[in-house]
């Protein structure tokens, strides 16, 4: 059984609603509010039972959160329940300079936007309603004047993925704290997104690499656990050029924390291991893009399915795996995005499709700089 986080990142999706209509969206967002989402008396027991976790972080999100009108209630609720949530904002007519201070009143002190390009044409091929990237941008500014701590989310595409030095030197004005780089999983409206290949992925995963080494600002990887396969490769090909590689390596397979990797547990978002998921109507899923719920806060107590749930486990434990994933040296480590996995196959535990790596042959396959990769 595979190591996992004691204390996970939780994403709880307070609300679907949402007036944008962007299509990228997995959740399947409308304009009105699902009936059977929780009560704000349900949502009160909730951050009772994330705070018994004591996550790493409580991530907020939607929809819009901005549609819940009992919103500011229950982030002052989870400030006071030692908690310190940052909410995912989306660039909506409830965005206001009023309402990020509203929000900051009761206690906000971590917002997390989105920028999907670094030109409006850009950001929009994923969003489609014009006017969000300078919406987006308007609210960031009033955030930061607020002396709000600012994260970015930017979901990787076709169409997008030569852009990504661009959207960091639009970034830098802003100081973000973490740059979160989504890679797609196809599902809901995000099916109609021209996606990567495997090799765009190790190309990205290459220029994350740099970015990472000089920009001020935490990278973190969503969907793409192979990225911290990446990280080692390139550490242990630095290691061991000119060595006796066949030797050294023996010394790493089986490991279930791989010691050649300088990324640490939450450089990468990885189901079931460091990430939990809550539904607007409290389904507990090991990722916002994997249906299987592993049951519900209505019902059971968060902790008690997120540790010891029949799915979770599963999810865990590597002899699961099967297809490449299940022979690969990484697979403790890595054991690819289950969620992927499923939306392109429709078996939770075969290879990631997104995942280059032929085990046993590759350990040393020539790993590029980010700049070369571009060129």
């Amino acid at each position: 059984m595979a190591t996992f986080d004691q204390h996970p990142v939780v994403m709880w999706e307070l609300t679907r609603a949402c007036d944008l209509h962007c299509i990228h969206c997995v959740s399947g967002a409308g304009e009105a509010r699902d009936p059977n989402e929780l009560t704000t008396y349900e949502a009160y027991k909730t951050i009772d039972q994330i705070a018994s976790l004591k996550p790493r972080e409580l991530i907020i999100t939607g929809g819009d959160p901005l549609r819940r009108t009992d919103i500011e209630q229950l982030i002052d609720y989870a400030r006071r329940s030692g908690l310190d949530p940052a909410v995912v904002v989306s660039p909506t007519s409830l965005l206001t300079v009023d309402a990020v201070s509203g929000l900051q009143r009761f206690g906000l002190t971590r917002m997390i936007f989105s920028i999907d390009g670094s030109t409006p044409e850009i950001h929009q091929t994923v969003h489609v309603v014009p006017g969000t990237f300078a919406a987006t941008l308007h609210a960031m500014y009033a955030a930061k004047s607020a002396g709000m701590t600012l994260e970015v989310n930017t979901l990787v595409t076709r169409q997008n993925v030569d852009d990504l030095l661009d959207i960091v030197a639009l970034l830098h004005p802003f100081s973000i704290s973490r740059w979160n780089v989504h890679f797609l999983v196809p599902v809901g409206g995000a099916t109609g997104i021209d996606p990567l290949t495997a090799a765009d992925a190790e190309r990205v995963f290459a220029r994350l690499a740099d970015i990472r080494d000089r920009e001020a600002f935490e990278v973190r990887v969503v969907e793409a656990p192979h990225y911290r396969r990446f990280r080692s490769q390139r550490n242990l090909r630095q290691l061991l050029e000119g060595s006796a590689v066949a030797e050294l390596w023996s010394d790493f397979t089986g490991y279930e924390e791989d010691p050649l990797s300088d990324t640490n547990l939450l450089d990468t978002l990885d189901g079931a291991r460091n990430f939990v998921y809550i539904s607007h109507t409290g389904d507990i899923r090991a990722s916002e893009f994997l249906p299987q719920s592993a049951g519900n806060v209505r019902f059971r107590p968060l902790g008690t399915i997120y540790r010891r749930s029949d799915l979770f486990m599963a999810l865990r434990d590597p002899d699961n795996l099967n297809g490449k994933c299940g022979r690969c040296e990484f697979r403790h480590t890595c054991g690819g995005s289950r969620a992927r996995a499923w939306a392109l196959t429709g078996d939770i535990f075969t290879s990631d499709p997104l995942c280059v790596y032929e085990p046993g042959v590759q350990v040393l396959a020539p790993v590029r700089s980010g700049l070369e990769a571009n060129a």
